[in-house]
């Protein structure tokens, strides 16, 4: 007995020194340096939002508080940036990038345009969780899932987008009868036409771009939501059905998990593969930090950006799940976003 415990205290002192020599270490790493935040995104969006609203706090935090400097890299919805963090930046820790949230998920969708193992890759952490809302204007005749169903419902859509993707989601895995008019640019068109009476509704809006930008709409009570689509519900919406209570069959639930996983991440940034452990999880911790920094919150509160944390552990669960997906499963995920 005295030795087992001499054993465990020793693995305890161990265990317990190694955190503080492991902060020394990535502190002396990244004293003097400068980090390259790749940001796959337009300058102005609400993932360049996000991005350089933590750069400051992520310098703050990160042993060594090296600077971190935002960089654009746009093109391919993020597949241009996330095959030169993975085949050509460096991979000391040095260079991360904040991409769109299906870009782990390309692999499976379109390998010949990902240069990159998913599995391979780091993930920091999100500063969201994203949870698409279907809804339709006031006066439509349809104003539940059953009456999505029941008739055809004209639905603003973006050729491309999810919009349109979630919309033949829906009629394909739940037997909805939603009419999709293409040719809007992108969804701040689609909810003018909604506003306008050109078309009853919208597939698919995330409810952290439609609580800010419309909500006024929320206020006069001017939409009806129909239904989240996403894995688990958001908690500021515990009364609006969750896509999966219409889904009848485990084929076509597993389907719609493929789907709308990417969500997790809402706007998840990732490390190169090969970054050290340490470093990957000072970022980690780092990033966590920033996020329940009360300078952060405030700001993030001015600027109306939701705050709803998804670790890397989290986001890497979800990624390597869908890489474990039947071939089935994921050629009918293909075919929902290639809309055919």
């Amino acid at each position: 007995m005295i030795a087992r415990n001499f054993w465990t205290l020793c693995a305890l002192l161990i265990v317990s020194s190694t955190p503080s020599h492991a902060a020394d270490d990535v502190g002396s790493f990244y004293k003097g340096k400068s980090i390259d935040m790749i940001i796959a995104s337009e300058v102005g969006g609400g993932y360049d939002a996000y991005a350089r609203l933590i750069a400051p706090f992520m310098e703050k935090h990160l042993p060594g508080n090296p600077r971190f400097i935002p960089k654009q890299m746009v093109g391919a919805g993020g597949l241009i940036a996330t095959n030169y963090l993975a085949n050509v930046a460096k991979k000391d820790g040095t260079v991360i990038a904040q991409v769109q949230n299906t870009i782990p998920f390309q692999p499976l969708f379109a390998p010949e345009a990902a240069k990159f193992k998913s599995t391979e890759l780091g993930y920091i952490g999100s500063a969201n969780s994203e949870v698409s809302l279907s809804f339709v204007w006031h006066n439509s005749k349809t104003q539940n899932f059953q009456n999505l169903r029941e008739r055809e419902t004209l639905m603003a859509g973006v050729t491309g987008s999810i919009s349109s993707q979630y919309a033949r989601a829906m009629n394909e895995l739940a037997g909805t009868k939603i009419k999709v008019v293409v040719g809007y640019q992108g969804a701040s068109q689609s909810l003018m036409a909604v506003e306008r009476g050109e078309v009853e509704g919208y597939p698919a809006v995330f409810w952290s771009t439609l609580k800010v930008t419309r909500a006024q709409w929320l206020e006069n009570k001017s939409i009806k939501l129909i239904a989240q689509m996403a894995l688990a519900k958001h908690p500021e919406l515990p009364d609006v059905p969750l896509i999966f209570d219409y889904i009848d069959t485990a084929e076509n639930k597993q389907i719609a998990e493929l789907l709308f996983a990417p969500q997790v991440g809402g706007r998840p940034f990732i490390t190169p593969p090969g970054v050290p452990a340490e470093r990957l999880k000072a970022l980690q911790d780092a990033f966590l930090a920033s996020l329940k920094d009360p300078d952060f919150l405030a700001e993030a509160s001015k600027r109306k950006l939701e705050v709803q944390y998804a670790s890397g552990a989290e986001i890497r669960a979800v990624v390597e799940r869908a890489f474990k997906a039947p071939a089935d499963v994921v050629a009918r995920v293909r075919s929902i976003y290639d809309g055919k």
